[in-house]
């Protein structure tokens, strides 16, 4: 069973905006030849420090980051950017949600 208060951050204008600014730098980083990763790491930290602080389950902090770079990789014509971007994505938000870079 859900906590209310994890659904309301799951659904919250919060999430919402940290997806939608999430969605626009990988928009911007798919037309860049020589993409910069450091300010995405960055968005995707932030996200999975917030999420965990919410009490969001880091399953649905990955369910919704991989539904995200679904989304933005709709009108490409292979895979290989949708894989690549969601790997890293999802490694950075698991390691910023358990805080591996502490250990």
């Amino acid at each position: 069973m859900t906590s209310p208060e994890m659904e309301q951050y799951e659904t919250s204008a919060a999430f919402l905006a940290e997806l939608s600014a999430l969605g626009g730098a990988l928009q911007a980083m798919r037309r860049e030849s020589r993409p910069d990763f450091r300010a995405m790491h960055e968005l995707v930290r932030s996200c999975a420090v917030r999420a965990r602080a919410h009490g969001m389950p880091a399953e649905r902090l990955v369910r919704a980051l991989k539904a995200l770079v679904r989304e933005v990789a709709l009108d490409d014509a292979s895979d290989a950017y949708r894989v690549l971007y969601t790997d890293r994505i999802i490694a950075w938000a698991i390691e910023s949600y358990y805080d591996f870079s502490k250990s």
